[in-house]
């Protein structure tokens, strides 16, 4: 069959899909990668074929994702018609904050009417390449393109369902007749739903299933259909350094802030704390921080830093990793059995996975806001040196194991397009 995946333009998007689309191109099927231009390299990169949507001039920059939020009014209206209680910030402040955003920027264009850039493009490429499954990640124009080519269509979720939750949550409180505002899902699916004649319905908002890597204990209430598969972590691709053969000296711990830390690199208080609270460990320290972030850093003696290594060639040498609570590194680190230490409210997934983390003895968090430098030294020494966490890694990594890789799931995406395709 094809299968065509459509996926938010950044690599901390399209790396947890890359083994799937290896396992479905390895039983035979054919696969494309529909994006903004701006991700076609790291698509190729991967061994994939690369569909670029529109042009790099007329598609949004990712650097103007701030103007899709919603305003501070409008996000009041909907925690009060939800009913978002204090048990509740940590899923609506991604909801409201980055989802949305991420949702609006390629669907909602700017002071007009018309569709966004890119939206008609993803329907010409479906109509012509005439897929039978679509995959898609924040892109809800592609279940509308699979709807008019007849494809079965499903999302790709890279973390916890913060769109099924808050679809949930408006339901349960009544919809739009009780609430009197729309669904801010709909708003934005409708205008290119009714461009093309379709009504807006519950599998163009949230797919006729949903591929979701998220561990159980993390996932969030919703009643969507789900296919869990287990995150197999994809970090990029280079040559192994020669330094990297040799056995370390000394413990090795990795620092790394994610992918969205080097597009951003918008704190460089913390990594001056963290640069500070490393140097004075009895330990070889690996930061994967680019130019940006170490402008004007001291770095200390016993710290290498590496402009990208893939987490895959670095972490199975470390005995440690410090992180922004990434799920991308997170779940790498769960794959090679390493402790972690996560910098609490450095990202925004930080809360949620930090208690998934500390909940199972896995590792503990760290906060340069509220600790000192020493204190946050002796817990990366207590991680270090006590065998709990690495009992507690084992156990993730367990359990890991025990949920279905993408080659496992192979058959059961080709069972669910069967049952869900229109030609």
């Amino acid at each position: 069959m094809r299968v065509l995946f459509t996926v938010w333009p950044m690599s901390a998007h399209l790396y947890p899909v890359v083994p799937l689309a290896w396992a479905l191109q390895g039983a035979g099927h054919e696969v494309r990668v529909a994006s903004h231009p701006a991700l076609t390299e790291s698509v190729t990169a991967a061994g994939l074929t690369a569909v670029p949507l529109s042009g790099a001039d007329t598609m949004p920059a990712l650097s103007t994702v701030g103007r899709f939020m919603i305003d501070d009014e409008e996000r009041g209206r909907l925690a009060e018609a939800l009913a978002i209680g204090p048990g509740d910030q940590d899923a609506w402040q991604m909801f409201s904050d980055y989802a949305l955003a991420a949702l609006r920027i390629f669907h909602t264009p700017e002071g007009s009417s018309a569709l966004a850039p890119g939206v008609e493009h993803l329907v010409d490429v479906a109509r012509n390449w005439q897929p039978d499954l679509v995959l898609w990640d924040q892109w809800p124009a592609a279940a509308v393109a699979a709807r008019l080519c007849g494809a079965a269509q499903a999302r790709t979720l890279w973390g916890p369902d913060y769109c099924g939750w808050a679809r949930a949550r408006f339901l349960e409180r009544g919809g739009a007749p009780a609430l009197g505002l729309e669904d801010p899902l709909v708003d934005v699916v409708r205008p290119i739903a009714g461009h093309y004649g379709l009504d807006v319905d519950e599998e163009l908002l949230l797919g006729q299933w949903s591929v979701d890597p998220t561990p159980a204990p993390m996932r969030l209430r919703t009643g969507a259909r789900t296919v869990a598969v287990r995150r197999v972590p994809y970090t990029g691709v280079g040559a192994v350094p020669g330094w990297l053969h040799r056995a370390p000296e000394r413990p090795r711990v990795a620092l790394s802030l994610g992918m969205s830390g080097r597009l951003f690199h918008n704190n460089t208080a913390m990594i001056a704390d963290m640069l500070e609270t490393v140097g004075g460990l009895d330990a070889e320290v690996v930061a994967t921080l680019n130019e940006a972030q170490l402008a004007g850093q001291r770095v200390p003696d016993n710290v290498r830093t590496v402009d990208y290594l893939p987490l895959n060639q670095l972490l199975p040498t470390c005995s440690a990793i410090i992180h922004h609570g990434g799920g991308g590194t997170l779940s790498a680190a769960v794959a090679h059995r390493v402790p972690q230490l996560v910098l609490r409210d450095e990202g925004v997934e930080g809360p949620a996975y930090a208690r998934y983390l500390t909940e199972r003895g896995a590792g503990l968090t760290l906060d340069h806001k509220e600790q000192s430098h020493q204190e946050m030294r002796a817990r990366i020494q207590r991680v270090l040196r006590e065998p709990q966490f690495r009992a507690g890694a084992d156990t993730l990594h367990a359990d890991w194991l025990s949920t279905p890789s993408p080659h496992d799931i192979v058959p059961v995406l080709e069972g669910l397009t069967a049952r869900y395709r229109r030609r």
